[in-house]
């Protein structure tokens, strides 16, 4: 299959807004397989522990539940795409697959994680403006082609933003905010300093997206060790796949790689010169 390398225009545009949406990014086939997993994860999941108290169900840290997550993290119409924003020495932060059900009774100030930057702590100890360290690509796995199915909001240029979202007294979001939308087989990527909530899912769909987010090898991941987690999928990865698990060859190979710790460095010169 053909690499999906990021144009100039798609890199100024990211720079721009913090955010590039992807439309039939993922061939219906694997968004079949994609889907089929997170029917069978999320109702086991729904059955066993219930939903959350913001009436949601997640699983975070879900790549080694079924072959499909492994293969997506280094899919020649996704990794490109990445290794065009933020290069070759990078890793996998985040695997995290959420389901909404419709949200029966909210309204429109509905906002279930409220506006937040991703990151965790760095988001408050980096001094401004930060650094971009890391972005997701979200895919959908439902219909959110319409607004008001549980859809992702962003505010179009916050990456660059110093200082706090403005908004209008009284109003329930930010001022420029819009809700992305998007059909399954669609993605869209953001970077950790875009300002990101989750909308009202007024619809009778239940919203399904799988976020796998890639960040600087010198970044901890969000959701897993690479000590203690993934070492069984080794086996079955590629080179690629076991240096965005996080594998090192080296004793310094985090800080000062070399070739061994980074293959993605040549397959990167091979898309990018």
């Amino acid at each position: 299959m053909t690499p999906y390398l990021l144009t100039a225009e798609q890199k100024a545009q990211f720079d721009r807004d913090g955010f590039l949406v992807l439309r039939d990014l993922i061939d219906p086939e694997l968004v079949t397989r994609l889907v089929a997993a997170a029917d069978r994860l999320s109702s086991a999941g729904i059955e066993s522990d219930g939903l959350s108290e913001r009436r949601h169900w997640q699983k975070r840290g879900c790549l080694p539940d079924d072959p499909a997550f492994l293969e997506l993290i280094d899919h020649p119409q996704v990794l490109p795409l990445v290794a065009g924003i933020l290069g070759w020495d990078i890793h996998l932060m985040t695997s995290h697959l959420i389901v909404r059900p419709p949200t029966p009774g909210a309204d429109t100030s509905f906002k279930g994680e409220g506006w937040h930057r991703d990151g965790g702590q760095s988001s408050w100890e980096m001094t401004e403006p930060h650094p971009r360290i890391l972005l997701k690509i979200a895919f959908f796995l439902s219909d959110q082609s319409e607004p008001g199915r549980g859809n992702t909001q962003v505010v179009p240029g916050s990456n660059r933003l110093t200082g706090p979202l403005a908004k209008a007294e009284g109003a329930p979001h930010p001022y420029g905010a819009l809700e992305i939308c998007g059909k399954p087989g669609d993605a869209f990527i953001f970077e950790q300093r875009t300002y990101h909530a989750v909308g009202a899912n007024f619809s009778d769909i239940t919203r399904k997206t799988l976020f796998i987010g890639y960040g600087f090898r010198w970044v901890f991941p969000m959701d897993f060790s690479p000590q203690f987690h993934y070492r069984e999928l080794y086996e079955k990865a590629n080179p690629i796949q076991r240096q965005l698990m996080g594998d090192v060859k080296t004793i310094t190979g985090v800080h000062l790689p070399t070739d061994e710790d980074v293959p993605l460095r040549a397959k990167w010169r091979e898309w990018y010169g």
